[in-house]
């Protein structure tokens, strides 16, 4: 395969955001650069990270709707969510918003809520009804509740809404999503639903874009997330608890519900982010990323809402054990690569293709 501008610039954006640097807590390193490698192979050897955007600013108009979604508030660990989910669908609301000039549509869990309206705000996006979001010249994203817990329910009102909104793309983040029976886990493959507890169905929204060809993307970096089951061998073969889990079960943490899309990082994040810096290389507009400021805002307003840091254990400013300023510096190198990319510019001054 030939390596264009394009090419180069995803490879170096995918390197960066599949770097494993979490602290303690975490399985063993060395999971990430194998699912990737897995989900790198359903794209024929092409950056993910450039697979992604290029098929959003394909099928994404100005003036579209397109779901976003992401959830890890459950007891006990996380009972407000984590700090890994929130800025990464507000990083692709913006890819959304900003960059397309779409309209995002976030839904969560009850316990994930506050923290991503938040959060969303801290990007830059007013949070508004639907109404108005449609008729504003601002840039705005809207909250969706989605409260169904009951699978026929959750069926209904996914296909009742995909149909009201008819979205262009449906896009997850470190989500909980469900395995081969239908379970849901933790990373560390727990039962998520257990104690009475109940997570709503979003993965209906996956089951409908998948149904009617609508794009849909997984953005993880374990394998219980939305999105997994794409590369789910991979995952069963190399997560710890993935293929037998620590609940009655038995079936493994690994989720089973594909996307069109999977892209495994070494933090969920840092998926949204990569993605949502080849859409603002892509078309030119590098600020449609969010700029180091901006991301110690979204950090900082996720955190304030009571969401933990997933290692940590602790509702502060740093994701999966990694601090905010080391969160900006992957902003910051972001931002280089792809402007280095939109310089034009390659060795010794030749033009790039």
């Amino acid at each position: 395969m030939e390596i264009t501008g394009h090419e180069a610039t995803g490879l170096s954006v995918d390197r960066l955001v599949t770097v494993e640097i979490k602290t303690g807590g975490r399985p063993g390193r060395g999971i990430i650069p194998i699912l990737y490698e897995a989900a790198l192979k359903i794209t024929g050897g092409r950056a993910i990270s450039l697979v992604a955007a290029e098929k959003m600013v394909e099928r994404v108009k100005a003036g579209d709707n397109v779901i976003l979604m992401t959830g890890m508030g459950a007891m006990p660990f996380m009972p407000r969510g984590e700090t890994d989910g929130p800025p990464g669908v507000a990083s692709l609301a913006r890819a959304v918003s900003h960059g397309l000039r779409a309209l995002p549509l976030i839904t969560t869990s009850s316990r994930d809520w506050d923290a991503v309206r938040d959060t969303v705000r801290a990007a830059g996006l007013a949070v508004m009804e639907y109404e108005e979001a449609k008729q504003t010249t601002a840039r705005s994203a809207v909250m969706l509740p989605f409260p169904y817990t009951d699978e026929e329910e959750a069926k209904k009102a996914a296909a009742s809404m995909m149909d009201q909104y008819n979205p262009k793309a449906v896009a997850s983040l470190e989500l909980f999503g469900p395995n081969k029976k239908g379970v849901k886990h933790f990373g560390t493959g727990i039962a998520v639903e257990k104690d009475g507890q109940k997570f709503p169905r979003l993965e209906y929204f996956f089951h409908e874009a998948n149904s009617r060809g609508i794009l849909t993307i997984g953005c993880l970096d374990l394998g219980n997330e939305m999105g997994s089951g794409t590369i789910e061998d991979t995952v069963r073969k190399i997560v710890p608890n993935a293929d037998v889990c620590q609940c009655p079960c038995q079936a493994g943490m690994a989720c089973a519900v594909k996307a069109e899309v999977a892209f495994p990082a070494s933090v969920s994040n840092w998926a949204g982010y990569a993605i949502t810096a080849m859409v603002a290389y892509l078309l030119g507009k590098p600020d449609v990323l969010q700029d180091t400021d901006t991301e110690r805002r979204m950090i900082e307003a996720c955190a304030m809402n009571g969401s933990v840091d997933g290692v940590k254990g602790a509702p502060i400013a740093s994701v999966d054990g990694i601090r905010t300023q080391t969160q900006q510096s992957l902003i910051d190198i972001l931002h280089h690569i792809i402007e280095s990319g939109l310089s034009g510019m390659g060795i010794a001054g030749m033009t790039d293709k």
